[in-house]
């Protein structure tokens, strides 16, 4: 196991990996609340867009923990 974190590179930009997993987890966040509204069960939330930030927070550290371990 490696303790020193690895960065994912574009050409020759350089990426923190939580950058990507805060991107993704976002996205996540943001298609299950899409999917909230259309089969409307956000009515049943107290507070809609805390419950978007919560997934947010949920699915970035799914994707740090499984996807991109840095």
């Amino acid at each position: 196991m490696h303790l020193i974190p690895r960065e994912l590179y574009i050409g020759e930009v350089f990426f923190p990996p939580m950058l990507l997993d805060a991107m993704l987890g976002l996205l996540a966040a943001s298609i299950t609340a899409h999917l909230f509204n259309r089969f409307r069960v956000s009515r049943y939330l107290y507070y809609p867009p805390l419950v978007l930030i919560a997934l947010a927070v949920i699915y970035t550290g799914l994707f740090s923990i499984f996807v991109f371990p840095g």
